[in-house]
C-alpha cells in the first residue's frame, strides 16, 4: 500500500494558523459578542460625520445599528472564511503533494494555495476598522489588499492543480 505524502511544512503551518484564527474568532463570538457589539456601537456614535448621520434620533439609530451589524457580519465572515480556507489549504496541498508532477511545480502550487490563508484577514481588518472609517471607505482598499491578491492566488493555485491533474489523466488515457 502506498502512503500519502504530506504537504510542505509551510502549507501545514498556513492551514493551522488560519484554522486557529477561525477557532479563536468563533470563541470570541460566543463569549464576547455583546461586548464587541457595544464597543463597535460606541465608536460608531463618536463618528457621525464618517457614518452619515442625519441628526435625527430615529434615523440615526437605524444607521448606527446598520453599521454595527456590518462590523459584526465581518467578524462572522472572518470566522467562517478562516475555518473554510484553513481546511481548503490543508486538503488542496495534500492533493498537490500527491500529484505526479515535478517537485518544483508542487512547491509553487502549494505556496500559491497557502498564501490564501491571508485572504480571511481582510475580514478582520473590516471588523476592526468599520466603526472608525465606515464600510464604504474600506471596501475597495481591503478588496485590493486582501481579497483580490490572496484569494486570486488561492484560486489560481487550485486551477493549476486541476490543470496538472487533467493533463496526467489525459496522458494516462492515451497510453496503450
Amino acid at each position: 500500500m502506498e502512503h500519502l505524502r504530506r504537504p510542505p511544512m509551510f502549507a501545514l503551518a498556513a492551514a493551522l494558523f488560519i484554522l486557529t484564527i477561525g477557532s479563536l474568532t468563533g470563541a470570541a463570538l460566543v463569549v464576547l459578542q455583546d461586548s464587541l457589539y457595544a464597543f463597535a456601537r460606541r465608536e460608531i456614535v463618536k463618528r457621525p460625520d464618517v457614518h452619515g448621520f442625519a441628526g435625527t434620533e430615529l434615523i440615526d439609530e437605524r444607521r448606527i445599528k446598520e453599521v454595527a451589524d456590518q462590523a459584526n457580519t465581518a467578524l462572522r465572515l472572518l470566522h467562517t472564511h478562516a475555518l473554510g480556507i484553513g481546511m481548503l489549504i490543508f486538503i488542496a496541498t495534500l492533493v498537490v503533494a500527491n500529484l505526479a508532477i515535478r517537485p518544483r511545480a508542487q512547491s509553487v502550487l502549494c505556496a500559491m494555495i497557502s498564501l490564501g490563508a491571508i485572504y480571511p484577514l481582510g475580514w478582520l481588518v473590516l471588523t476592526w476598522l468599520i466603526p472608525y472609517w465606515g464600510v464604504d471607505r474600506l471596501r475597495t482598499p481591503v478588496e485590493w489588499m486582501f481579497f483580490v491578491p490572496f484569494g486570486g492566488l488561492l484560486v489560481a493555485g487550485l486551477c493549476g492543480a486541476v490543470g496538472y491533474y487533467l493533463i496526467g489523466v489525459f496522458k494516462r488515457a492515451r497510453r496503450p
